[in-house]
């Protein structure tokens, strides 16, 4: 059995794919779109035009290629007047999600692996995730030098184990290039692409910390070359034209199980996905796991904590988003439902995409949010079988 973390990244469907993997079990996955060329990427930072306001929705519509319009909250202007004709710069800040539009920023920011660069505000901050004392006195010691500096900087998690020179060095080209980018918005035509954002496995490696994989595999050449200098030996290149990467770690016959409706766990139960327009149920049932079993309570504990981390995993996978609801099996002790929702916490922790767990409803539904950015995998891959 393979025990490492690894990222992956591969082609599938003649898109250039990114999976990362604990062990067999496949956790993200993220899709390139570079063969439609009107597809925008979160990040990417335009030169758009105001088309139209619609102040019952308090909202703005921005055009950032030609007919192709974005979505902008009114609220994002704050005191400023806008009108329809205006150029704004804007960053993606969502993809499209069905008959949903992007939607757009009027605050654009860049991130590297140590740091993000905000034009929102001046605030300079450190990610709550690095706790150690001395680690965040070292930090603030490193943000003291850019208090004057106008726009915002988080010192990212990665900052931790990394030296000052780095840190420090990456905060002064960030800054440059997002001072430049702005300063050169004045001079450029309506539809600019100011800023094109980084490859998106790019950004996922840099928002890991470097203990969380084992190793990057792929495939294929260029970003081997791509990613060689910058991790070294932990890049690894996969050469067998008789035996594919694919196939090598199961991954199309595993991805294909995120297109059904069922997903097993080991102790017989099975959680039913069933994504709709407005929200997705995930439906825990016991399925043959109680066969047998004399305390329900212990099994049905036992079940919903499996179905918990599986639920976690397949919301991540899928990249299921919006509003979620997960029904659990009813257990009676207060104490199984508090350990419940702290495993939940704990799982939900690791997405990189925010997630929060709401709180359970007086149905017993445990309610969980999770930021729209990317499309579900079922809108960027095909179902085996479809053309």
């Amino acid at each position: 059995m393979n025990n490492r973390n690894q990222i992956v990244i591969t082609r599938l469907q003649n898109k250039t794919v990114m999976l990362y993997m604990e062990g067999d079990s496949i956790f993200d996955v993220l899709v390139g779109e570079e063969e439609n060329a009107q597809a925008l990427q979160v990040g990417d930072i335009y030169l758009g035009k105001v088309q139209n306001i619609v102040q019952n929705i308090n909202s703005a519509f921005i055009e950032v290629k030609k007919d192709v319009i974005c979505y902008l909250p009114l609220s994002e202007f704050g005191e400023r007047k806008v009108k329809c004709g205006d150029e704004i710069v804007v960053q993606v800040r969502k993809a499209a999600v069905k008959s949903k539009q992007a939607v757009v920023t009027v605050y654009p920011e860049v991130a590297g692996r140590f740091c993000v660069v905000s034009t929102k505000d001046s605030t300079k901050s450190i990610s709550r995730k690095i706790e150690e004392k001395e680690t965040r006195d070292r930090l603030k010691h490193i943000l003291a030098e850019f208090e004057s500096e106008e726009y915002g900087i988080v010192l990212r998690t990665n900052a931790a184990t990394s030296s000052d020179e780095e840190i420090i060095k990456e905060c002064h080209t960030l800054l440059r290039d997002i001072h430049e980018q702005m300063e050169h918005s004045r001079y450029k035509t309506c539809f600019s692409l100011l800023r094109k954002e980084k490859a998106f496995y790019l950004k996922y490696i840099q928002s890991c910390q470097a203990e969380e994989w084992d190793r990057i595999i792929t495939d294929e050449e260029e970003i081997y070359t791509q990613l060689q200098p910058v991790y070294g030996d932990k890049v690894v290149f996969y050469e067998d034209d008789s035996y594919s990467l694919d196939k090598l770690l199961g991954i199309s016959s595993k991805l294909k199980k995120a297109f059904e409706k069922r997903a097993w766990l080991k102790s017989g139960g099975y959680l039913v996905i069933e994504p709709t327009e407005a929200l997705t149920v995930i439906d825990v049932n016991t399925g043959k796991a109680i066969d047998g079993k004399r305390n329900k309570e212990t099994t049905f504990f036992k079940i919903n904590c499996e179905a918990a981390l599986e639920a976690a995993r397949q919301i991540r996978m899928r990249n299921i988003s919006g509003i979620i609801l997960i029904d659990f099996i009813d257990m009676k002790q207060k104490g199984h439902k508090q350990e419940l929702m702290e495993l939940l916490r704990a799982q939900f922790a690791k997405d990189k995409t925010r997630t929060s767990l709401v709180d359970i409803t007086k149905l017993g539904l445990v309610e969980v949010t999770r930021m729209k950015k990317n499309k579900p995998i079922w809108e960027v891959l095909k179902k085996e079988g479809e053309e």
